[in-house]
């Protein structure tokens, strides 16, 4: 008798959207009803301060999107301090049943500064909303899908077996960087896995985490995703980073300042075909966002001078001159070492904010975001050693590698 495998049953969650606008409105329900075990009859809504109370009062959500741009009763005109003063009455007063996963929503940059402190205080999301994009409803659509996996909770759901996985696409100098830090390393060999892991650990609050280490055989997208795959599958881990060595744009980032993908996207997807008698080529990126939650804590480090100056003096070679920063935005990814000013200029034309440009992170996150549960979270942080141009400098490497792993020592000693 063929026997069947049978998913397990996702929890239906509550979800309580506040906007006032109608047609944001219809664009984010019509986001959120795209996740399985989300459905119109557990969604409501409210379009005022007051009506957003009321239910609040009344009813447990699962998942809150507020935007921060609302009027206080129906026949008054929006604010922008509004959503930040419904929020922190929320969380401070005990009448409200206070949903367990809230998200921020807005249209106005001014609204997201003057929302993001709170936000990050209390390591909320934000996202910004752009009706000319589709990047928002990629975050909204990870972050709900998430929050119906931690709400489902499903009994066959297999336990997380490692607290971090590191992934490299070279041995030297990007694994050598990570096997110098302090965290007791050792070889790990698997029988029937060629891979070569190193197995070490941190500790905090009395707690020991595991974690491992590996670099894939060569550069590359499919490498990098492959191994990715490998060490989600065998080591379950609930975090999985890649660090190593990028490219950065010119003007947007110095020699040795970390990179973390947000989002991540391979440039050379698309169309190559003619038009007008000419080649042409239609590019059609899919953008894989970081994970919000693990943003907000990311955005912590990137604005603590002193962590970044720590890792700064750490360094054991040369003088390079520059601040050390940590910079969140756009790193595409593709198939060659670019030593070509004018081919980042073409890659800017897909996403103006562009960062950096290396070879594998769209491999990783997009293997991530595949694997079976339970997933890992994953991220990248990659550091420039060069302006993808013909002045590369191996020393340049040496430091980026460096600042790359240490930049992820600090992060999972602190905030992992």
């Amino acid at each position: 008798m063929q026997s069947t495998y049978e998913l397990p049953r996702l929890k239906m969650v509550k979800v309580l959207i506040v906007e006032d606008d109608a047609e944001k409105l219809r664009r984010v329900c019509q986001c959120l009803l795209a996740v399985p075990g989300i459905a119109i009859e557990t969604m409501e809504d409210a379009r005022d301060v007051v009506s957003a109370k009321r239910l609040l009062r009344e009813k447990q959500y699962d998942l809150l999107v507020l935007d921060i741009s609302l009027p206080e009763r129906a026949d008054q005109a929006p604010a922008h301090s509004s959503g930040i003063s419904l929020l922190s009455e929320m969380l401070e007063r005990d009448i409200y049943a206070v949903p367990k996963h809230i998200i921020g929503l807005t249209a106005y940059e001014d609204a997201r500064e003057l929302a993001l402190p709170s936000f990050e205080r209390d390591v909320l999301q934000l996202v910004f909303y752009d009706p000319a994009s589709r990047e928002w409803e990629e975050k909204l659509h990870r972050i709900a899908k998430r929050v119906v996996q931690s709400e489902s909770n499903p009994v066959s759901t297999p336990d997380y077996q490692t607290h971090l996985c590191i992934l490299t696409a070279l041995a030297t100098p990007e694994l050598e960087a990570v096997l110098r830090l302090p965290w007791a390393w050792k070889p790990l060999i698997l029988p029937n896995d060629p891979s070569v892991y190193q197995e070490g650990s941190f500790g905090r609050d009395n707690q020991s985490f595991k974690v491992i280490a590996a670099s894939a055989p060569r550069m590359g997208m499919a490498a990098s995703a492959v191994l990715a795959t490998k060490m989600a599958m065998t080591f379950r881990p609930r975090y999985l980073a890649m660090v190593g060595i990028a490219a950065g744009v010119a003007g947007e980032c110095e020699l040795g300042d970390i990179l973390v993908a947000d989002p991540g996207w391979d440039y050379e997807s698309g169309k190559r075909t003619i038009r007008n008698r000419k080649p042409v080529f239609a590019a059609q990126p899919h953008q894989v966002s970081l994970d919000p939650f693990l943003r907000g804590k990311l955005g912590k480090m990137a604005q603590d001078r002193a962590i970044l100056d720590e890792i700064r003096r750490g360094w054991y070679g040369f003088d390079p001159k520059t601040i050390l920063s940590m910079r969140l935005g756009p790193v595409a990814s593709g198939a060659a070492v670019i030593e070509d000013p004018s081919i980042v200029d073409g890659i800017k034309f897909q996403n103006r904010k562009t960062i950096g440009v290396e070879m594998e992170t769209y491999g990783v996150l997009i293997a991530a975001d595949e694997c079976p549960q339970p997933q890992p979270t994953c991220f990248s942080m990659k550091s420039v050693c060069d302006y993808a141009d013909p002045h590369k400098n191996n020393e340049f490497q040496k430091y980026a590698a460096y600042t790359s792993a240490t930049a992820l020592k600090e992060f999972a000693e602190r905030f992992l």
